[in-house]
C-alpha cells in the first residue's frame, strides 16, 4: 500500500480524485481544510468544486472522525495536522500553505501529488512527487440530453410496440440510445415521455407544414431538429462548440416555423457582451438597429447560407445578404433585439432565439424565460466552453442554470451536440474552439 499526500489544486481540478487512488492511503492536510472552507464561498469554477469536495468530506466525517481515517471504497483517507517540519520550515522564508503541504507529506514518508508545477519543482528537494494526470479527468456535471445503453434485443423490441418503461432514470424528452447487446451495430433511438421511452424514427419527423431549407447530417442535429418540431417543448436549448450546426438549424427551424404560420414572428437576440472595447454598443454610430449590427454576425451568416441560392443564383450575386435581412424585417417576419428589450415585453405566439447564451446571467436567463407564454417557443443555443463575460463560468452563467433547472419538466428539451468530433466548419475551426 501506498501512502499519497494530496494539495488543494489536485481537489478542486477533480472533485472524483479521492476515488481514483484504488487500495492505497490518502492523507489530506489539515492546512487544505483551510483553503477549501476559503475557496467554497466564492461564485466561480473553484468554488463549486470546493463545494463539490466540502460535501463529500461532510460525508466521510459522518462516519468517524477523518483523522482516524475512513474508507472511501478501497482507499482510506485521513486527515494529518502535522504540517510542521523543522527541516522544511528552516528551508523557505516565507510561512506559506505549499510549503506546509510539503511538511505533511515528509512527516508520512509520503508521495505528493499535485497539479502546482512550482510546488512540485521545490518539492522534489524533500519528497517523492507526482503530477495528478489530468487527462483522466472528465467532468460530469452536466446534463446532455441524451445517453447510450447496452440493453438486449427483447429491450429494443419492447421500445418498437411502445411497452418499454422508463427504468433508466431518464429525465423528460431525454434521448436513449439503445445498443444491442449482441449486436452492437444494431442500434435504435427512443425519447423518454411521462413513464415509457417511445421510438424515434427520424425519417418520419412531423415537419408540421414547416419547409426547412436543411436536412440534418448526424445524430445529434437530427435530435435537435427533433425537439425543436415536438409541438409539446416549449423551450429548446442546444449546446455545442462552434459549427455544431446548433444556430444554423435553429434559424432555419424558427424562419420556416413563421413562414408556415405556426407563430407571427421570429425575434433574434443574443448577450452583447464585447470581447474587446470596440465591440461594446456604445462604440458604434447610429441607432440601435445600427448598434446591433455588428453583433448580429451568427444571425445573418446563417440567413446566408440558408439563402445561398437566392442570393448566389448561376455564381452571380444577384442580392446582398443585408437586402434579405432588410426584407425579412420589412415583411414583419425576422426582428431582432438588445435582450433586455425582450425582458421587459410580454411574448405572444413569437418564437425567440437566444444565441450565444453562455454570456448571460441568471438573473438575465430568467427574465427572458419569464416573459415567454404558452403560445410562444424559446430557442436558446450556446457554447459553455467559450464565454466571454469574465464574471462568468461554465456553471454560474444562465445557459447552464436553464439547462439544469429545466431538465426535469416535460416542456423543455434539452441537447449537448458532442457525439460527433468534427465541427462542420471543418478542421480548423474544430481545432481553434478544442484548443485555442
Amino acid at each position: 500500500m501506498k501512502l499519497f499526500t494530496l494539495d488543494t489544486s489536485v481537489l478542486i481540478y477533480d472533485v472524483d480524485s479521492l476515488y481514483k487512488f484504488g487500495e492505497n492511503e490518502v492523507i489530506i492536510p489539515s492546512i487544505v481544510y483551510e483553503e477549501i472552507n476559503h475557496l467554497k464561498d466564492e461564485d466561480s469554477e473553484r468554488g463549486f468544486y470546493a463545494r463539490k469536495v466540502a460535501e463529500l468530506l461532510d460525508e466521510l466525517s459522518e462516519e468517524a472522525p477523518l483523522r482516524f481515517g475512513v474508507m472511501l471504497g478501497k482507499t482510506k483517507i485521513r486527515t494529518s495536522y502535522q504540517v510542521h517540519n523543522a527541516e522544511i520550515d528552516k528551508s523557505f522564508f516565507m510561512n506559506k500553505n505549499d510549503y506546509k503541504i510539503i511538511a505533511c507529506a515528509k512527516n508520512h514518508n509520503a508521495i505528493l501529488i499535485t497539479r502546482d508545477r512550482m510546488m512540485r519543482v521545490m518539492a522534489r528537494d524533500f519528497v517523492d512527487v507526482e503530477e495528478y494526470n489530468a487527462d483522466k479527468v472528465q467532468i460530469k456535471d452536466f446534463y446532455k440530453g441524451y445517453r447510450f445503453m447496452e440493453v438486449s434485443p427483447a429491450e429494443i423490441e419492447k421500445m418498437f410496440d411502445k411497452k418499454l418503461k422508463n427504468n433508466f432514470g431518464l429525465f423528460p424528452n431525454e434521448f436513449l440510445i439503445l445498443i444491442n447487446n449482441q449486436n452492437p451495430k444494431h442500434t435504435a433511438v427512443g425519447i423518454c415521455k411521462k413513464d415509457h421511452v417511445l421510438p424515434v424514427d427520424f425519417s418520419k419527423l412531423d415537419t408540421q407544414g414547416i419547409k426547412l431549407k436543411l436536412t440534418p447530417l448526424n445524430l445529434e442535429q437530427k435530435m435537435l431538429m427533433y425537439l425543436m418540431l415536438d409541438k409539446s417543448i416549449t423551450c429548446v436549448t442546444a449546446t455545442g462548440k462552434s459549427g455544431k450546426g446548433k444556430s444554423l438549424l435553429a434559424v432555419d427551424y424558427a424562419l420556416g416555423a413563421v413562414q408556415s404560420g405556426l407563430y407571427n414572428k421570429f425575434m433574434y437576440t443574443k448577450s452583447t457582451i464585447a470581447v474587446d472595447k470596440k465591440e461594446e454598443l456604445g462604440f458604434y454610430p447610429g441607432d440601435l438597429e445600427e448598434k446591433l449590427k455588428p453583433h448580429l454576425q451568427p444571425l445573418y451568416s446563417s440567413i446566408e447560407f440558408l439563402f445561398k441560392k437566392e442570393l448566389y443564383g448561376n455564381g452571380k450575386q444577384r442580392r446582398s445578404v443585408d437586402q434579405k435581412v432588410d426584407e425579412l424585417i420589412l415583411t414583419d417576419l425576422l426582428r431582432f433585439y438588445p435582450l433586455a428589450n425582450i425582458r421587459g415585453m410580454s411574448v405572444d405566439e413569437k418564437i425567440v432565439m437566444l444565441d450565444e447564451a453562455q454570456n448571460t446571467t441568471n438573473h438575465m436567463m430568467k427574465s427572458l424565460v419569464t416573459r415567454i407564454n404558452d403560445s410562444s417557443k424559446l430557442l436558446v443555443t450556446g457554447d459553455i466552453e467559450q464565454i466571454d463575460d469574465r464574471n462568468l463560468n461554465k456553471f454560474n452563467n444562465g445557459l447552464s442554470h436553464l439547462i439544469e433547472a429545466g431538465k426535469e419538466e416535460e416542456f423543455i428539451g434539452h441537447i449537448c451536440m458532442d457525439i460527433s468530433s468534427e465541427s462542420k466548419r471543418g478542421k480548423l475551426a474544430t481545432f481553434g474552439s478544442m484548443k485555442l
